[in-house]
């Protein structure tokens, strides 16, 4: 990036972040916080904190999709290995 296109003001990094347009949680937040900044709280620490809050908040609930995700796959390895028993004595007997 040279200098001319660099960033300067503490709006203009927040604008400069790309948010893909279905990304809406996202551009959320950086929409709320562009309207912090317009209102005066432009100081860099506090837009990063405005923008770390939601994103732990975001972690979390992604840790517990995934934990979810993660016993919805340990109870169909389950039941796969059930359906494989099943089938091999089904194929013993035959």
């Amino acid at each position: 990036m040279s200098e001319e296109s660099a960033p300067h003001t503490t709006a203009e990094v927040v604008e400069s972040w790309t948010v893909p347009v279905e990304a809406t949680q996202a551009g959320l937040i950086r929409s709320n916080i562009l309207v912090a900044i317009e209102q005066g709280y432009d100081d860099p620490q506090l837009v990063a904190d405005l923008a770390v809050g939601p994103l732990v908040m975001a972690l979390g609930k992604l840790e517990l999709t995934v934990g979810k995700l993660e016993v919805g796959l340990a109870e169909a390895r389950r039941r796969i290995e059930e359906l494989e028993r099943a089938l091999a004595e089904r194929d013993a007997r035959s």
